[in-house]
C-alpha cells in the first residue's frame, strides 16, 4: 500500500506503509492472551527509490489474567535514517513504553519510557 503525502515545499514524498496484526492465544483457553500490531513505514525523501527514513512501531498488548482488558501494553518504535542520501542508515532510534496494570483495574499503574540513539561513526564530513 502507498500513501501520497504533499510535503511543504509543495513536493510530493511518497510513503509506503504496511501494517500486520497477530493474535495469540497462549493458555490454550480459545481466547486471545496477546495481540501484537506491527506498523512499518517507509518513506524517500528525495525520490531516488530507495528508503530515506523506516520507521516500525510494535504494539504488544497481554492479557495476564484473563478478563479481556490488557495488563501489559508495549511498544517499541524504531526510527532508521538514511542522513546524507548514500543509501546506508546512519542514526537509529528506538523508544520503548512500557504500561502495566499491576492490580487488575484496568488502568495503567506503572509506566517506563526509555530511548536509545545510535549514530554510525564512519561518517565521513
Amino acid at each position: 500500500m502507498a500513501d501520497e503525502i504533499e510535503a511543504t515545499d509543495g513536493e510530493e514524498i511518497e510513503v509506503e506503509a504496511d501494517v500486520t496484526v497477530d493474535v495469540f492465544d497462549v493458555d490454550g483457553d480459545g481466547q486471545p492472551d496477546t495481540v501484537v500490531v506491527t506498523e512499518t513505514s517507509l518513506v524517500d525523501v528525495d525520490g531516488d527509490g530507495v528508503p530515506d527514513i523506516i520507521q516500525q512501531v510494535v504494539t504488544t498488548a497481554v492479557d495476564v489474567d484473563g478478563d479481556g482488558v490488557p495488563d501489559i501494553v508495549d511498544q517499541v518504535t524504531t526510527t532508521a535514517i538514511d542522513v546524507d542520501g548514500d543509501g546506508t542508515i546512519d542514526v537509529i532510534d528506538e523508544v520503548t513504553a512500557t504500561g502495566i496494570d499491576v492490580d487488575g483495574d484496568g488502568t495503567i499503574d506503572e509506566a517506563e519510557v526509555t530511548e536509545a540513539t545510535y549514530v554510525r561513526d564512519d561518517i565521513e564530513d
